[in-house]
């Protein structure tokens, strides 16, 4: 069971603190009338119902916030958001359900109240939609929505990185870049919501509902259609690797090593994704390479090195034939990250900037974790040589710039070379790499 640090329980009561005391100041009464029961219902069945995108979840439930506030106010709303946080009383699994209830309870009623400030402060109106409330109305939930989005994102992602001992900065790009979109389109049908409502009253719901939870569903399968693109990925990876135990591991490390240089350099989470699931595919033409070559100890010779120059070919040929790597940036990745910035590079030779900016953020994740990995023919480097090592064949094999990305990367999260021996060694190997002119 996760042992609370103190900081992280100061948090969560001046959450819940903030939260209740939001509630007193913007609420119109203090009574619980059907219509808060209602919606809160509905609030709390949503979270009981999420989506989970990656290693976050997320629930529709914000549908409801939003119609409960255009319907009630924010202060009721706020009131509704806290039944969300009843969703840890009904986990089973959960020995530490009350911090989280806590927590969850005080969040969203702070989110929620902050964000039907918002609305409140652009005149949004309450209790009544009539054409002349548009499309007042639609800027006023628009950026509410924007405040309901960056108050959550903030909320939550403090709690995580407290949690977790993660940087705030990245544990906000890595779970909530991507979501801007959705809580947009959420809010235009919470508003939808609050129309029928108060047009036909609290049958209202099932005229939304049903086509909520469809596009909860398609979400839902859209992201399992992803996770299982990535699990059979995954599977070929494992192939690979299996032909030379030296290396196993090696793509899963390039693939964190790129996501991070990524990150550094300023790249959109979708172009993440797309250079993340790349590097971890890079070696995947080594499959057609014959296993006495990947695992010879010593010098390849002229022959076995233009086999061995073939696999980036090999590999984008196989990239080519997934559908959603096609026509991304996954394609250049794999097929150049053996090119150099001096033209010396393979297969195509590619000079200075021609060699695609994936490809060149790739190529020295590769190097880097290579140089501080055992191989049959050479033993790891520490980090700190790895990286002298790198700038040292700066603007000639790799791009300066990806190798201080990776340097300020490594001091903000550190790095774990992998020194280890394989067991079934018998013959000590080389000091230096033998093949460091094909690496």
């Amino acid at each position: 069971m996760h042992e609370r640090a103190p900081l992280e329980r100061v948090y969560i009561g001046a959450v819940a603190a903030l939260a209740a005391l939001a509630v007193i100041l913007i609420g119109r009464h203090f009574g619980i009338h059907f219509a808060v029961l209602g919606f809160g219902a509905l609030f709390l069945m949503a979270e009981m119902v999420p989506v989970r995108i990656r290693d976050a979840t997320y629930s529709v439930s914000y549908v409801i916030g939003v119609a409960a506030l255009v319907s009630l106010g924010p202060g009721d709303a706020a009131v509704c958001a806290a039944f969300g946080g009843a969703v840890y009383l009904l986990a089973r699994d959960r020995h530490d359900w009350l911090p989280h209830l806590i927590f969850n309870s005080g969040q969203l009623a702070l989110t929620a109240s902050i964000s039907g400030l918002t609305y409140v402060a652009l005149r949004g109106p309450i209790g009544h939609l009539t054409s002349h409330d548009f499309p007042r109305v639609l800027w006023a939930i628009a950026i509410a929505a924007v405040v309901h989005f960056y108050a959550n994102a903030l909320l939550v992602a403090i709690m995580i990185s407290l949690a977790i001992d993660r940087p705030l900065r990245e544990v906000l790009h890595l779970n909530y870049s991507h979501i801007m979109a959705s809580t947009l389109s959420f809010a235009l049908v919470g508003l939808f919501l609050a129309t029928l409502y108060l047009r036909i009253g609290f049958w209202a719901p099932l005229f939304v509902l049903v086509p909520v939870l469809v596009a909860r569903r398609v979400l839902q399968a859209t992201t399992e259609m992803e996770h299982a693109y990535e699990a059979t990925l995954r599977g070929l990876v494992t192939a690979i690797e299996a032909k030379d135990a030296y290396t196993r591991g090696h793509a899963e490390r390039v693939s964190k090593l790129t996501t991070m240089i990524a990150r550094e350099l300023g790249f959109g989470e979708r172009e993440v994704h797309s250079i993340r699931i790349a590097a971890l595919m890079h070696d995947v033409g080594k499959l057609v390479v014959s296993t006495a070559i990947l695992t010879k100890p010593g010098k390849l010779t002229d022959e076995e090195y233009e086999h061995m120059k073939w696999h980036p070919i090999f590999g984008c040929e196989v990239i080519e034939e997934i559908d959603f790597l096609r026509e991304g940036e996954a394609v250049n990745a794999v097929r150049h990250h053996h090119e150099r910035l001096d033209g010396r590079g393979y297969p195509d030779n590619l000079f200075g900037d021609d060699v695609p900016l994936t490809a060149r953020v790739v190529m020295v994740a590769d190097a880097f974790d290579s140089m501080t990995s055992t191989r049959t023919y050479r033993f790891a480097k520490s980090v700190d040589d790895g990286l002298r090592e790198l700038r040292r064949c700066a603007a000639t094999q790799f791009d300066p710039l990806c190798i201080s990305a990776l340097d300020r990367a490594i001091h903000k999260h550190g790095w774990e070379p992998t020194p280890e021996l394989y067991e079934g060694e018998k013959t000590e190997r080389p000091a230096v790499s033998v093949h460091a002119q094909h690496a």
